[in-house]
Order: C-alpha cells, then structure tokens, then sequence
C-alpha cells in the first residue's frame, strides 16, 4: 500500500526535529564538558537530555565519532532516562572513537574504559563502585574511603543490550556481546563471549 500524503509529512516533520535536538543537545553537551575541563574529539554528538558532572578536569573523554542518545525521537527503544554520566573522587570515564549509547548511565570513582566501536544500548547503566560502603555499621558513616570501587574495562567492538547493568570490576573481552536485561558481576569476560541473565552467565561464543 502507498503511504498517505500525512504519513510523509508526519516523517519529514520528525527528522526536522530530530536534526534540530540533535545541534542544540550537541551544543550544549559540547559547552558542559569544555567547561568542566573534559575532552570532546571530533564529529561527537549527542541528543536529548545529556548531563555531565566531572569531578577533576579531564575526567571524562570522550574520542572521535561518539554519539550519545537521550531522545525518545532519535530512538524508540523505550528510554527512560536521560545521559548521565559522572565522576567522583579520582573517577576516570573513557568512551573511545565510533563508540556510542543510549540513555547509558555511568557513574565512575575508579576507571571506566569503553573501547572503540562499542555499541551500548538504551537504558544500560555501568558504575565502577558500590555508590555504599557494604557494611552496615560503614554505611552509617557513608564516607567515601569506605566505598569499594574496581575499574570496569569494556574492550572494542562489544555490543550491550537494552536494561544490561555492568558492575565493579567487570572486564569485557573483545566483540562480546551481553543480553538485554544482563546484570555483570562476572569479572573476566574472554573475547567473543555472548552473556546472558541475572546473574549474568557466559553461555557460548559469536564465534559458533
């Protein structure tokens, strides 16, 4: 069936739109992370609501061709929250060239190492930390020395589904791919390993 007349104009009126959030979020994202003394490489982009809060200057880096969607027009997936990523104490947050997510949330006290060509999709969240020290009577006190962290490492070319949660200390091996709704706790992920569940489980290879 051919599409109506409104059916077209309903789509050229949505990429209007698109493209127009596109350059604002892109220009205020850019501005946010300049003045907080963060790197931006070159062609970075962002869309909807996109927050940053870099503890130190140059905290968090973001490389070449890096896209950071927060715009329910730009994707339908069902995202329920905007761009946040943030660092606190000697937190460090690294995204390499042509990487990207969605909605992502990361939250860094340590290191948070995203590789190139990293696929990171909507909603996932990745913290490096407890956010609580485990100990009740620790907890009480809340203070950050008493906060356990271990850097999360997450290598080139990984896909990460919708809802995935990758937590402290996760390394993730090349080209590997984690279930949507995944939570990570496993701490070595070898290269080209498919994860699922929560707990998330290794349960064979993109190599087969």
């Amino acid at each position: 069936m051919k599409r109506k007349i409104n059916n077209k104009l309903f789509s050229i009126w949505n990429m209007i739109c698109i493209n127009l959030n596109f350059k604002i979020s892109t220009f205020k994202s850019k501005f946010s992370l300049r003045f907080q003394g963060c790197k931006v490489g070159n062609y970075f982009k962002s869309n909807g609501k996109c927050y940053f809060k870099a503890y130190k200057s140059n905290s968090i880096k973001i490389g070449n061709n890096v896209s950071l969607i927060a715009g329910h027009r730009a994707n339908r997936v069902g995202l329920r929250n905007p761009v946040l990523l943030e660092t606190l104490d000697d937190g460090i947050i690294k995204i390499g060239n042509h990487s990207g997510g969605s909605a992502v949330v990361i939250s860094s006290r340590s290191n948070v190492s995203i590789g190139e060509h990293v696929n990171i999709g909507g909603n996932v969240q990745i913290f490096d930390h407890d956010f609580h020290p485990l100990n009740a009577s620790l907890r009480r006190k809340n203070k950050p020395e008493d906060i356990t962290s271990k850097p999360v490492v997450i290598e080139d070319d990984v896909f990460i589904g919708t809802n995935a949660i990758i937590l402290k200390g996760v390394h993730i091996g090349a080209r590997s791919i984690i279930g949507a709704g995944a939570v990570v706790s496993l701490k070595n992920i070898p290269p080209d390993s498919i994860v699922v569940g929560n707990p998330a489980k290794m349960i064979g290879s993109t190599n087969k």
